[in-house]
């Protein structure tokens, strides 16, 4: 009860969490979009414009480093270059400017683009992302792309939920899943005995078939309704075969205590 209740009880800061979700997935999006070249080697992102709190930026570092797809320049010896120049962590949306600063931080490419609405309210959130990449040696973009996500605001939509379903611990879940499908048959005991007493096939098998579909349903909860990987749904047919086997256990144990 107490892990059900962290996992679906009332949130602290909803609003900023799902600004979170929103930056994490236009982020992600992003990051995988950025195509390699050849002759690109280190890459710094600037700061974003209209970045607030520099969520965006910060997110976009963190995945690009994390990716391997380039060498980034590390945030602090980016801030102690801005020094010796002068100059301050300004956000840079024109495609000069951040060639310029790609020249004299001498990087191969920068990252760079402007956050044209970021909002939170609640009725929906919403972030659009513009996102450039300039080399150096040509000074030309060499990518450009556009990212818009909403989420409705509602603690009813479903949206919402499986976001924040798919942002919890996946222990935390599977350890749910466990409790509920071990506990569901033990405190309903009489009900299974009721229906082994009458010797029914049929009635033994219906049973014993709406208990594993019981715990099916409440395992695709836990996922939010969504299987976005094989590995999920790897999952889902274990929890199906090892539902469907204990049920049965259980089923036939109660059925010997009861005669």
């Amino acid at each position: 009860m107490f892990q059900a209740y962290r996992l679906f009880g009332p949130e602290e800061d909803r609003l900023g969490y799902m600004r979170r979700r929103l930056a994490e997935r236009v982020t992600t999006s992003a990051i995988a979009d950025l195509p390699r070249r050849d002759v690109v080697k280190t890459v710094a992102v600037l700061p974003l414009a209209g970045d607030p709190e520099g969520m965006l930026t910060r997110l976009l570092r963190e995945k690009l480093a994390a990716s391997g797809k380039y060498e980034l320049l590390e945030e602090s010896f980016f801030r102690k270059l801005l020094g010796e120049f002068g100059r301050t962590e300004e956000p840079v949306a024109r495609l000069a400017e951040a060639v310029a600063l790609a020249r004299k931080l001498g990087v191969d490419a920068v990252v760079f683009g402007e956050v044209p609405e970021f909002r939170s309210s609640e009725q929906e959130t919403a972030v659009k992302l513009e996102l450039r990449m300039a080399e150096r040696a040509s000074g030309e973009a060499v990518f450009a792309r556009a990212y818009s996500e909403r989420m409705e605001g509602s603690r009813l939509s479903g949206s919402h939920w499986r976001a924040r379903i798919a942002d919890s611990s996946k222990g935390r879940r599977i350890f749910l899943w466990v409790c509920f499908a071990l506990l569901l048959p033990l405190v309903t005991f009489p009900l299974i005995r009721r229906i082994t007493a009458e010797e029914s096939n049929a009635l033994n098998f219906l049973m014993l078939a709406g208990y594993t579909l019981v715990d099916v349903l409440a395992a695709l909860a836990l996922t939010g309704f969504w299987i976005p990987t094989l590995w999920t749904a790897g999952i889902l047919l274990l929890a199906l075969a090892a539902s469907a086997y204990y049920n049965y256990r259980i089923a036939s144990l109660i059925d010997r205590l009861g005669r």
